[in-house]
């Protein structure tokens, strides 16, 4: 787990060997594109080759070094083929890079925000990976759930190198979770780097992806030729990334040396983004999304591009780039389902655009303020009555629930087809309908092949009305949460330009859709596909308060902006930079020294294929550090994946405290080893414990932990 110098260098060059090649590519297939742009499609290309292509001959050689060989020369070979074939062998194409850091920044402003914020997370996370501090391994306070889960599938799927991958925490079952996420990692791992290497990697690539990417959907969602379309994206950028709401109250009231206060930097989440004592929950994005939530990081580095490319596409109606688009959507569903969801529902919004905006003769007749508030209206009192309702003691049943979110899906396919019929364009059916046949192509024996066989059972697609509200009144809520942003959004939509209306409605299907159904089993993660969402709504609030709010004062038009802007970010990013100076100096023994020396020693004296019998903590060392199996893992991440460990975890419990069916057990789970350290002496009373030691051969022992050999 703490790799070589040897196999840090190879791990090292072998995935930035995919980087420079995805970037090659990207440079002769986007001839007409800027060069940040292919930078970023490029390194968007590498990522998902390494996460892909040594899948692909894995499932015929294993998770294997000879596997990945293969996956490294298949791309060579493809950049070979469009160098010779499809280029005129001029990689930049007349494209200039800028070393002047003044010009640079007044073209690119974003980069004074961007790259201190890289610099801020990418210091979280190496203080949050598994940090080494007198033997033991820390973590912060977002990364002490999640990193466990994943660190286990990174190590698992590299040491054991089985293909398909199985949970290493219910041994036998197929991994079903969108494993690509952590499988990018096992590939740098798999050569020979440290752990932390192999975790932190890919995540510094992702996150730059993630950030770019997000950019590059504001600068063309605002449209490109605007002067101001640098300064709106910039700020679209600060109120999606630092996104919080009024949880401040919460702390600030009694003021700034208050014991109130300095519990934000204390207690164990309790920020002005993540209180659930007072129903704060929607969670800061850095903190709680890209910094412990891989599958996100891994999702948005995909769909973000992804966004962007189709963008350029339906603005320059270029084929290619709806199949490109294809292939990088088509391949999600192993890396995030939940992004892949949210590209299907937004690509559909963006077609509904193409044929409303087809063949119009005039600008269509805009509807009132007058109507348009009324609708907002209308529309915020039925959510609110039925918000009381559900919190009532007689609320809907769920499948009523999801009865309406389905006809909100016929609605807007009733739409579709209307438009189909009214407004349709050969060259838009046909691009946008190449674009879903690879998509389907690609993306259909992923979701037969796993995701559909693990979310089945009435805990995934469900109907539940209002995310994660338990408490308070639908406007009150979304006030608490979203502030600012919450109102500035139905002003949008109220008072807003078509522009900006169009701009936001990709959100809106999105938002209404995750009101009413709940896609796992954990309701929380419908955040995932809300905040989604809140992209659109950043982007069309920055284009409304940059222009249309100062247009009220034409003559202070100015200072106006300069007001508007200045309160919007002060509000709707002090909830958020409290609780990113309280993520950035957290810090929790995650593996105590003891299990972290029993690790070691795991790894070098058993086999891959080994299954140890431990107790069943989330933060469980033997499955995160050295990829062996345990009988069964923390029902923490079990349940939330839909399976049935319920068996297991009882057989946990009856072999360490029955000594009478104890044989039985081990021969039956195939055990070839027991642990028994604090945290089995904690969970479990042992009674023969003396016994054990006698009837099984001790081959470990030290600071506590003893391991004994089952024969």
């Amino acid at each position: 787990m703490f790799g070589s110098i040897t196999g840090n260098i190879i791990g090292l060059s072998y995935f930035l060997a995919f980087q420079i090649l995805g970037i090659c590519l990207a440079l002769m297939i986007f001839k007409k594109e800027k060069l940040g742009f292919c930078l970023l499609l490029g390194s968007t290309f590498g990522s998902f080759s390494l996460q892909w292509l040594p899948v692909l001959f894995a499932f015929l050689l294993d998770f294997t070094k000879l596997a990945h060989i293969f996956a490294l020369g298949i791309l060579v070979l493809i950049t070979a083929v469009v160098f010779y074939k499809f280029s005129d062998r001029s990689f930049l194409h007349g494209r200039k890079f800028s070393w002047n850091v003044a010009a640079t920044l007044k073209e690119d402003p974003i980069l004074a925000i961007l790259l201190p914020l890289f610099v801020f997370v990418v210091s979280t996370l190496l203080h949050h990976t598994i940090s080494m501090e007198n033997g033991a391994m820390h973590s912060g306070q977002s990364t002490y759930g999640d990193m466990n889960m994943h660190l286990g599938f990174i190590t698992s799927i590299a040491k054991q190198q089985t293909f398909p991958p199985e949970y290493s925490l219910l041994p036998g079952t197929k991994l079903a979770y969108p494993f690509l996420s952590d499988s990018i990692s096992s590939s740098v791992y798999l050569f020979g780097t440290s752990l932390r290497v192999a975790y932190l990697l890919p995540m510094f690539f992702a996150l730059l992806q993630v950030f770019f990417g997000m950019y590059t959907i504001a600068k063309y969602l605002l449209g490109k030729l605007e002067t101001a379309t640098k300064w709106k994206s910039l700020l679209a950028f600060v109120l999606f990334f630092f996104n919080g709401g009024f949880g401040f109250v919460y702390f600030l009231g009694e003021g700034l040396h208050s014991e109130n206060f300095k519990r934000i930097f204390t207690a164990f989440y309790e920020t002005p983004t993540n209180y659930v004592v007072e129903n704060i929950q929607w969670h800061n994005i850095i903190c709680d999304m890209l910094i412990p939530q891989r599958a996100t990081l891994f999702g948005w580095a995909i769909l973000f591009p992804v966004l962007a490319l189709l963008l350029r596409a339906r603005e320059e109606k270029n084929r290619l780039y709806y199949m490109v688009s294809g292939v990088l959507a088509g391949g999600l569903v192993l890396i995030h389902t939940h992004s892949f969801l949210s590209l299907g529902m937004v690509c559909a919004v963006f077609l509904v655009q193409d044929l409303y905006n087809n063949k119009l003769d005039k600008e269509p007749k805009r509807w009132s303020v007058i109507t348009r508030c009324s609708f907002v209206l209308i529309f915020l009192s039925l959510m609110s009555n039925l918000s009381q309702k559900q919190l009532s003691d007689a609320p809907w049943e769920p499948g009523v629930i999801l009865t309406i979110g389905f006809a909100i899906v016929g609605a807007f396919l009733g739409i579709l087809a209307y438009y189909l019929f009214r407004r349709f364009s050969k060259t838009i059916v046909m691009n946008w309908g190449i674009f879903l046949g690879i998509v389907l192509l690609l993306a259909l024996p992923q979701l037969i092949g796993f995701t559909f066989q693990q979310a089945q059972g009435e805990q995934f697609v469900r109907g539940t009305f209002n995310w994660v509200n338990s408490m308070d009144n639908y406007l009150l809520f979304y006030i608490k949460n979203l502030g600012i942003m919450f109102i500035l959004t139905l002003l949008v939509f109220m008072f807003g330009s078509r522009k900006q209306i169009q701009m936001a409605l990709p959100g809106l299907l999105l938002w209404l859709l995750s009101e009413f159904v709940v896609y796992q089993p954990n309701t929380y993660d419908n955040n995932k596909v809300l905040l989604v969402s809140y992209l659109f709504f950043c982007v069309a609030v920055a284009d409304f308060i940059w222009d249309t709010i100062p247009s009220l004062l034409p003559k202070r038009k100015a200072f106006l902006r300069g007001v508007v802007v200045s309160a919007t970010v002060f509000l709707g990013v002090l909830a958020a930079v409290l609780s990113m100076g309280r993520e950035y100096v957290s810090d929790y023994e995650l593996y105590d020294a003891s299990y972290v020396k029993l690790c070691e020693w795991v790894e070098e004296n058993t086999e891959p294929s080994d299954i140890l019998l431990t107790a069943n903590n989330h933060n469980n060392a033997v499955a995160s550090l050295t990829g062996r199996n345990i009988v069964c893992g923390s029902g923490t991440f079990l349940y939330y994946h839909g399976l049935n460990y319920g068996q297991a975890e009882a057989d946990v419990k009856t072999m360490y405290e029955d000594p009478s069916r104890r044989e039985e057990l081990l021969r039956q789970y195939n055990v070839s080893y027991i642990v028994v350290g604090g945290w089995e002496l904690g969970n479990y009373g042992i009674p023969d414990l003396e016994n054990m030691r006698q009837m099984y051969d001790v081959v470990y022992e030290q600071d506590g932990v003893v391991v004994m050999e089952v024969q």
